[in-house]
């Protein structure tokens, strides 16, 4: 009798226990994604720099989980460029990238682009964020995002997606999340409510999107203004010296007509002679003035074609500076 209940007992935990074995496997399956992810934030000692940035970036605790799992580097141009190549080698992007499940950001240092590695380290995060939606969380999201980006008429940014489209076909979803979740302010409040929890004020960090962002759009706007004025006075210039080439071809035509009846006796007064002659004299100062203002003309060209130098190379310099691909200019 006694037995026979300890062979029970023992085979009851032996149940116990492959019951328990497989709810572990099981569970190890499911979760595997997040448990990979806390063994390497447990593992993962961020560096004053990074800590800045997830601070700075506003990123709440899930956020900074879901970061700090990407165990995000800031690199210089050669090592990035380097970590941020696709299988097929191709350059991915300039700012930053989400790469094997791995964060890299390009070290931009112009002051004037102050918060752009925050931005660009929100927009990489969410990647990662999104790549671990199940296919039902992201379907919902995929609807609100496709929903907000039609009502984004920006230029710019229906230009961005289309390169998109071509450089990574199939994940539009997957950037506007970041690009929205990073850009766009005034969302839906079911978006808001939604990326709520990866940002503790998602505004502040929209504002030092379009705080950066307005650097270029500044440059690009004084670009398109200057040259839009270059080719104004490049029409005025030409007609105006069209203008003064044809009056002083007629003028000096009409003082040699002038000068051959004087010598032929062709007035007939001192009166009429001093009248014709004070209208050449008027004309001619006429076109003094003429080509007086074709050479305030020409100076203000100069003036602003020199603006524009100036503006296109800071225009060079900002995109140098944001742009891995481009080798720094050598020191002389």
């Amino acid at each position: 009798m006694t037995s026979s209940r300890k062979s029970s007992n023992s085979a009851l935990s032996r149940l116990f226990l492959s019951l328990f074995v497989l709810a572990l496997a099981t569970a190890i399956f499911l979760y595997r994604q997040h448990i990979l992810d806390q063994f390497n934030v447990w593992q993962f000692k961020p560096s004053q720099e990074v800590s800045a940035i997830a601070m700075r970036a506003e990123l709440s605790d899930t956020g900074r989980f879901y970061f700090y799992a990407s165990q995000p580097a800031v690199q210089e141009r050669d090592a990035f460029n380097k970590s941020c190549t696709t299988m097929r080698g191709e350059t991915i992007v300039v700012l930053g990238c989400y790469v094997m499940q791995r964060v890299y950001l390009f070290n931009v240092t112009d002051e004037k682009l102050d918060g752009i590695r925050e931005v660009t380290a929100a927009h990489e995060m969410l990647h990662a964020a999104y790549e671990r939606l199940s296919g039902s969380e992201k379907t919902p999201i995929d609807t609100l995002l496709q929903t907000e980006s039609q009502k984004i008429t920006d230029p710019e940014f229906v230009t961005l997606m289309q390169e998109y489209d071509k450089s990574e076909p199939g994940e539009r979803n997957n950037e506007l999340h970041s690009i929205i979740g990073t850009q766009v302010g005034n969302l839906s409040p079911e978006l808001e409510s939604y990326y709520a929890q990866y940002f503790n004020n998602r505004t502040k960090l929209v504002e030092l999107y379009a705080k950066y962002e307005s650097v270029f759009s500044s440059v690009r706007t004084q670009q398109t203004q200057l040259a839009d004025e270059l080719d104004a006075l490049v029409q005025h210039i030409d007609e105006a010296t069209n203008n003064y080439n044809q009056g002083v071809t007629k003028l000096n035509s009409d003082v040699a007509a002038f000068n051959e009846r004087a010598r032929n006796g062709g007035f007939s007064s001192q009166a009429q002679f001093n009248a014709e002659r004070d209208v050449l004299v008027l004309r001619q100062r006429q076109l003094g003035s003429d080509r007086a203002l074709i050479d305030g003309y020409i100076a203000t060209y100069n003036t602003k074609r020199q603006q524009l130098s100036e503006i296109n190379s800071q225009a060079e310099a900002l995109n140098r500076s944001v742009n891995s691909n481009l080798n720094p200019l050598p020191s002389i």
